[in-house]
């Protein structure tokens, strides 16, 4: 019970947590994609489980210059309890001892009141512009391109 790291057998524990946190879907978070990843960045990946569900999760990544924070979720009974501040902190602290100096992350237009969470963690919003180029379509199994199913 408590923190823990993810590992490739949360894969089906973390698509409902996400659904529950309203999270989109996007290219990467298909079971493969998920796995490959957990491989390269596991060490980064942190879980808050409580009993036999997972409630929270954060997962970050480390490209040898900047961190990356994806998906951080916690289940909606669970929120405002200091739990995501605890999966943050891990996610920091797993990035920092790889010799990471700066975090990005992106909120999503629909989830625009977490800014304020990230703000009291020592967050800020620059003036950059965002732009991606998919390379590939991903549908999730029985739904359209960007939503969890």
């Amino acid at each position: 019970m408590g923190l823990r790291p993810l590992t490739e057998g949360d894969y089906a524990d973390l698509v409902e947590l996400w659904k529950d946190a309203g999270l989109s879907w996007d290219l990467g978070d298909d079971q493969r994609s998920y796995v490959e990843a957990v491989r390269r960045f596991g060490q980064h990946y942190w879980g808050y489980q409580w009993h036999d569900r997972l409630i929270g999760c954060v997962l970050g990544a480390f490209d040898g210059r900047r961190g990356r924070i994806y998906h951080l979720a916690v289940a909606d009974p669970f929120r405002c309890r200091g739990i995501g501040r605890l999966l943050m902190q891990a996610a920091e602290r797993s990035l920092q001892q790889n010799g990471c100096q700066k975090i990005n992350l992106l909120i999503e237009p629909h989830n625009l009141e977490v800014a304020a969470f990230y703000q009291a963690l020592g967050y800020q919003a620059p003036d950059n512009r965002f732009m991606e180029k998919s390379l590939v379509t991903l549908t999730p199994p029985g739904g359209a391109p960007g939503e969890i199913v």
